[in-house]
């Protein structure tokens, strides 16, 4: 078994501001662009299709070799 280890944190440090009298906003996220949208979007179909496509050939192969049997009444 393993032994217990203490467990050693680390912190970040917040850092001092020099003019806490103007106020800072927060940063925005940027919008992702229009092509990167269709890059992801598109890797999520292909993705899809060939999980589709996988299981499809899975299913048909259990079918085929007998793997897969139905109860009989």
């Amino acid at each position: 078994m393993r032994e217990d280890r203490r467990v050693r944190l680390i912190r970040k440090s917040k850092p001092h501001a020099d003019n806490e009298s103007s106020p800072k906003e927060p940063p925005t996220p940027a919008e992702p662009s229009e092509r990167e949208l269709k890059n992801v979007v598109s890797r999520w179909v292909r993705e899809h299709r060939q999980r589709s496509e996988e299981f499809q050939r899975t299913f048909a192969a259990m079918l085929k070799g007998g793997g897969f049997h139905l109860p009989t009444s």
